[in-house]
């Protein structure tokens, strides 16, 4: 028998190769891939997601053991912190740099309270979980509300009776942004200031970013920040003031701002917490008062100011750039 050539058993093997993939059989298999990475994709967030959550409530967890340590050696919570995260109050150093929130992760922490009650907020990326004094760590965040102690009735109006002292303070020389953390002043820098003359916020931060009047910004829940027409209101309760007094802008009325201020008859006691101006410096405590309204005009805002020397009250606009102090009132 003749064997075949060599050569011709390659072109065999060359002509007769094993037919490729198709294109629908190619699609196929990119999307088999792309469903397999999808799935991948999800898993990983899922586990991130958790990853981040199990962080945040380890942080708060640790948290409220710093807060409970710091009761046990001051005898009341603390009432905020300072840059540092460092816990401040009304009892004890302030801030007590033994007791300093630290979180593992990017978080940034908020505390509000009054010495006998606190709320704690740590956000991170799109997750937020709080802890109070009675429970936590929970979904979400909270703003604590006033006691009724806290409040007075004057007319038709419930009012706070102390300016907001809420959120962490940062330099006189930085200006207040929307991060997710309130953001406060303290005259001269010293937390001590706010402890006695509460806090200074420029109109934004005040705001929390809305422009809506009687928004209800950083005051506590059942209360806003109050319009220019409620300052009005009260200004008029307080001694007669007619409406078209209350209308006019500088100087006005009587006695109105000898019994807002500390010692006055309206029981508000408006202390003379003095004001932040735009380059960070600050001016005027114990001589006089700025407060804001949620009236806009630009990048104005109604204000109501008293001065040592005046008994009446000034009423004007003034730039939103500027550090005043809040007073709530009830919605």
């Amino acid at each position: 028998m003749v064997k075949p050539k060599l050569s011709n058993i390659r072109n065999r093997l060359t002509n007769n190769q094993a037919p490729g993939f198709t294109i629908v059989e190619l699609l196929i298999v990119i999307v088999i891939i792309g469903i397999l990475a999808a799935i991948t994709i999800v898993s990983y967030r899922g586990i991130t997601a958790k990853a981040n959550e199990s962080t945040i409530k380890a942080d708060l967890a640790n948290a409220k053991k710093q807060l409970e340590l710091y009761k046990v050696d001051h005898g009341s919570y603390p009432t905020g912190t300072d840059a540092n995260k460092c816990l401040t109050g009304t009892t004890g150093p302030s801030p007590d740099t033994r007791y300093c929130l630290k979180a593992s992760s990017s978080g940034a922490y908020t505390l509000t309270g009054d010495g006998t009650t606190y709320a704690l907020t740590l956000d991170q990326s799109t997750l937020t979980y709080h802890i109070t004094e009675k429970d936590g760590p929970t979904l979400g965040s909270v703003t604590p509300t006033l006691p009724d102690s806290d409040w007075i009735t004057i007319g038709s109006q419930r009012w706070a009776k102390k300016n907001l002292n809420v959120g962490t303070r940062i330099a006189g020389a930085t200006n207040q942004t929307n991060n997710s953390t309130t953001e406060k002043y303290c005259y001269n820098n010293d937390e001590a200031n706010c402890t006695t003359y509460g806090a200074l916020y420029q109109w934004d931060e005040a705001m929390q970013y809305s422009t809506a009047e009687k928004a209800q910004g950083i005051c506590p829940v059942g209360s806003h920040i109050p319009s220019d027409n409620e300052l009005k209101t009260l200004e008029m309760s307080l001694s007669g003031m007619t409406q078209a007094t209350a209308d006019a802008v500088d100087w006005r009325g009587t006695d109105e701002g000898t019994k807002l201020k500390s010692g006055g008859a309206s029981g508000l006691n408006m202390p003379l917490a003095g004001y932040r101006y735009p380059d960070g410096s600050f001016y005027g405590l114990s001589s006089y008062v700025y407060l804001w309204s949620s009236s806009e005009s630009s990048t104005s805002a109604w204000i109501r100011y008293l001065e040592s020397g005046y008994a009446t009250v000034y009423r004007n606009l003034y730039t939103k750039a500027v550090g005043f102090s809040v007073r709530c009132v009830g919605n």
